[in-house]
């Protein structure tokens, strides 16, 4: 029997309402999942559900031309001074009734969008903003706000010197503000997450801020401006250090912590590798994000061997950068994102499990790698850089391999028709090159775009996959215009190079449902790969 239900004589079950017995703190912790609006519609509930809604911790504030709409929009003059007023009444009965202020989100619009509004008169409106915002504020800091996010473009707002003094705020995110020098003591004890999107804010500030918040663990610095460097010092235990676009060229950024996990980084600097570190102080990174023109072979093989814990390196757009060695125990995951200058690489990591290569898949670039893990090789290339050479190089790092779970094969289309090329392969171009025979993978994933094969380059694209592996399954991703025809076909050929190969294929995906469609409509018989 149900506990919540008690049975009277007549044997009919009266339920109880165990629900509304529920501690506010407990019900404002299970709305605090839902979104504002759904929160908000409880309070038609009953009386007692009026008040939980009107007194739910959780406060956010964002102007939407619609719902789910991620733009937001000013709109008419008398709507927006309702909202204002809504907005202004209820923080003024938290402070009132000194309840608690969890969250606080302030989400404003850009002042170009405008629904149905004379800007004029808005403006009028606008300009009341910065004192309520402070007021807001002050108010969130006095009843311990502990996560705060506020974005108001329109404004270009100064961060009030109250809050450098909420003790209790434990996450600050930041978008389009202005926070000026504050000589006074920051008393932030408890920030934790710091995230900067596009805000003014001094050098000496933001070293201030880093230096005297002792339990911030993740700082995110995102299109930032009003500094030259940055300095993450000894006393600090940030693990995820964020940096993007925020350095100007002459920029410059001091690691003296050990506590780094996470080291994400983009930089505009071209002819330099802008981070001063001493020895051993990356001991423990684990994830090394990369986009950095200015990084050469020799920034980063004085980095590499630093990095004892490193598990995943990504490494995008290293243009400089022609020749990379590493091994590593730790390392289990490698991505290189058009380092287009690269002419030798290889990687000595036994535990790595995904390597991933984009870009010119250039038969003179030579890729090694040693895994005894079973690893995923995803290749994202263009068909100029897969010919004969090009299935070579790719048997060839595959060899390195103890067992390959998956291959993954990207071919997108060239910018420009005249420069489509015809994939073609033909072993015989190899001489007396011997790699053995095709190397046995769980699954071989293929994804097409359209206006690249042609038949002949279909029937020598699979030619030289099957030269290169056996899989147990096939999948197909099609991003065609018109996928019908080309299902037929590669089917026609598929089933066709299976028989001349002796491949044994176990299965063939279509993830997407029109494929499958496609294929039913068309009545191609699947079943007949189990008897090739």
């Amino acid at each position: 029997m149900n506990p919540d239900c008690e049975e009277t004589v007549s044997g009919q079950l009266n339920t109880v309402d165990r629900f509304s017995d529920l501690p506010y703190f407990i019900v404002h912790h299970i709305i605090s999942f839902l979104d504002t609006r759904e929160a908000y519609r409880t309070c038609i509930l009953s009386k007692r559900w009026a008040h939980i809604s009107a007194t739910n911790p959780i406060i956010e504030f964002r102007y939407y031309c619609e719902p789910n709409s991620p733009h937001r929009y000013w709109p008419s003059e008398e709507v927006s001074a309702r909202l204002l007023g809504y907005m202004d009444s209820r923080m003024q009965s938290y402070a009132k009734d000194n309840l608690r202020v969890r969250t606080l989100k302030l989400r404003f619009p850009n002042s170009h969008k405008v629904v149905g509004c004379n800007v004029k008169d808005l403006r009028c409106i606008v300009k009341e903003l910065p004192s309520k915002i402070d007021e807001w504020l002050r108010i969130a800091v006095r009843n311990q706000v502990e996560k705060l996010d506020l974005d108001s473009p329109v404004l270009k707002y100064q961060l009030p010197d109250i809050l450098l003094s909420a003790k209790s705020l434990r996450q600050l995110n930041c978008i389009k503000v202005k926070i000026p020098y504050y000589n006074g003591a920051i008393n932030l004890e408890s920030l934790q997450t710091l995230e900067l999107f596009d805000v003014d804010v001094e050098e000496r500030m933001l070293n201030h801020i880093i230096s005297s918040c002792l339990l911030l663990k993740c700082l995110s610095v995102k299109y930032c401006f009003g500094f030259k460097t940055i300095v993450i010092p000894c006393c600090s235990q940030v693990k995820e250090l964020t940096l993007t676009y925020s350095l100007p060229e002459n920029g410059t950024i001091v690691l003296e912590s050990s506590y780094l996990t996470c080291f994400q980084f983009s930089d505009i600097c071209d002819d330099r590798w802008p981070v001063m570190l001493k020895p051993g102080l990356l001991r423990n990174l684990r994830t090394l994000d990369l986009f950095s023109s200015g990084i050469t072979d020799g920034d980063l093989g004085k980095l590499l061997p630093e990095l004892a814990s490193l598990e995943t390196l990504h490494l995008f757009n290293c243009r400089r950068l022609t020749m990379i060695r590493i091994s590593s125990v730790q390392l289990k995951k490698i991505y290189l994102d058009e380092c287009h200058g690269l002419l030798y690489v290889t990687i000595d990591a036994p535990s790595l499990t995904k390597f991933k290569y984009k870009g010119n898949f250039d038969p003179d670039c030579i890729i090694f790698i040693s895994s005894q893990a079973s690893c995923v090789i995803s290749v994202h290339t263009t068909p100029k850089y897969l010919d004969t050479r090009g299935f070579f190089k790719l048997k060839k790092l595959m060899s390195g391999l103890r067992s390959c779970n998956a291959l993954k094969i990207s071919l997108s289309e060239n910018y420009h028709e005249s420069e489509r090329d015809d994939i073609k392969f033909d072993e015989e171009e190899l001489g007396d090159v011997n790699l053995g025979p095709p190397r046995d993978i769980t699954e071989l994933k293929l994804s097409l775009h359209d206006q690249i094969l042609s038949r002949s380059s279909m029937s020598a694209f699979l030619n030289g996959l099957f030269w290169t592996c056996r899989p147990d399954i096939i999948s197909f991703q099609f991003f065609f215009h018109e996928p019908d025809l080309m299902i037929l076909l590669l089917m026609s050929e598929l089933k066709d190079m299976a028989k001349c190969w002796g491949h044994p294929l176990k299965r063939i995906k279509f993830p997407d449902a029109n494929c499958s469609n496609t294929l039913e409509s068309k009545k191609v018989d699947l079943q007949l790969r189990l008897h090739w």
